[in-house]
């Protein structure tokens, strides 16, 4: 009998363990739609093997990531990123991992502005500002909340978009074909024949910043056995979200990759509208996305106001103002809108992943994992 005990938590360990991951990526313009637009369904057919390099590459990842966590006993993202980079690279690491939360943030505020002026008619800037009132008042008041229930709203998460993405595909599902079968570019949005390959690396690179969250939360795994079925919960479940989500944006590719048409910026709400979905699962999706918007909001937020206590050893007098500083950097960066902040912030901010994290991960990280270990 206690042994089914100790079975029951490893897995609800595990559970959380890969849900943190999920949590940590699939928020802000994931939600939305835009993200998977511009990294996989710009490339039309093709799209399908970044696709699937990706889901590769989100699988692995967490493995040498939580192992090496695992093996150096580096569950803070401090000194994990440290060992596998040094000193002196942490502190441009730093940078730009801070860089990316903000433009994260702005993310959120921008699809929220964006919903509400598609919604309500509501002027952007009025929306920008409903945005950061209301985002400033969760922050203050329901932070805690927020962050005690991360694992339940991911599941609620994954679950709408999900049902949103699997409705839009079968109701669209002869533009789907369609698109499959007409549309192919193999350059894409990054000008090369070989962009569809690229890509999904790109991708992968920023949105690695899971796997520091998800070593947070990963101390209980004490096996190479529990973090590579924590890996797999994590990385098959945003794998499949990913393949939905291209394909549902696939029959729309012409107003999905267009900037200057609203559908660019909320893709997976005009996709429901246009395919006539059932407009309780309009309403459904939109409350779902307010509410991931700024639970994404609360948790980014969270991890630099936690990060910027530990540099000043503990002041949480500073919480307030750099609240309210990152969230009035953000509104203003939310001014260039949604897409504008994938395509340039996100692309740019890849690189720079790419190289201070991904590539020591890949090789320091996997080195120490299956090599020296044995």
């Amino acid at each position: 009998m206690p042994q089914i005990h100790v079975d029951v938590a490893s897995s609800a360990v595990k559970l959380s363990v890969g849900l943190t991951y999920v949590g940590s990526i699939a928020a802000g313009a994931f939600s939305t739609g835009v993200e998977v637009v511009h990294f996989f369904t710009y490339f039309g057919s093709l799209g399908l093997f970044s696709v699937v390099i990706a889901a590769v590459l989100f699988t692995l990842f967490p493995i040498i990531g939580l192992e090496y966590a695992r093996l150096t006993g580096f569950y803070d993202y401090g000194r994990l990123v440290k060992s596998l980079i040094g000193e002196v690279p942490y502190v441009l690491f730093e940078l730009v991992y801070v860089a990316l939360v903000v433009l994260f943030i702005s993310a959120v505020m921008a699809a929220g502005s964006q919903l509400l002026t598609s919604i309500l008619g509501f002027n952007p800037y009025y929306g920008l500002a409903l945005m950061y009132l209301v985002s400033l008042l969760i922050v203050i008041l329901g932070r805690r909340g927020v962050l005690s229930s991360e694992a339940s709203l991911t599941t609620v998460k994954v679950s709408i978009i999900t049902l949103a993405t699997l409705t839009i595909i079968y109701l669209s599902w002869g533009r789907v074909t369609y698109s499959m079968n007409h549309v192919v570019d193999p350059s894409g949005w990054l000008h090369n024949p070989l962009g569809f390959i690229e890509s999904p690396i790109l991708y992968v690179s920023y949105n690695l910043v899971g796997i520091p969250a998800m070593a947070s939360v990963a101390q209980d795994l004490s096996s190479r056995r529990d973090v590579v079925e924590a890996s797999l919960i994590g990385g098959l479940t945003l794998s499949l979200m990913i393949t939905l989500e291209y394909l549902a944006t696939l029959g729309y590719y012409n107003y999905a990759t267009n900037p200057s048409y609203p559908f660019a910026n909320l893709p997976i709400y005009y996709a429901l509208v246009y395919s006539r979905a059932p407009y309780i699962l309009v309403i459904l999706y939109v409350v779902f996305l307010y509410i991931a918007l700024l639970t994404a909001l609360v948790g980014n937020i969270n991890s630099i106001t936690y990060r910027v206590e530990v540099a000043l050893k503990g002041r949480r007098s500073v919480r307030p103002a750099v609240t309210i500083t990152v969230l009035t950097v953000a509104t203003f960066i939310a001014i260039s809108g949604l897409y504008n902040i994938v395509s340039v912030g996100y692309t740019y901010l890849s690189y720079a992943f790419l190289a201070l994290f991904t590539v020591p991960l890949a090789s320091v990280g996997a080195y120490r994992v299956f090599v020296r270990n044995h």
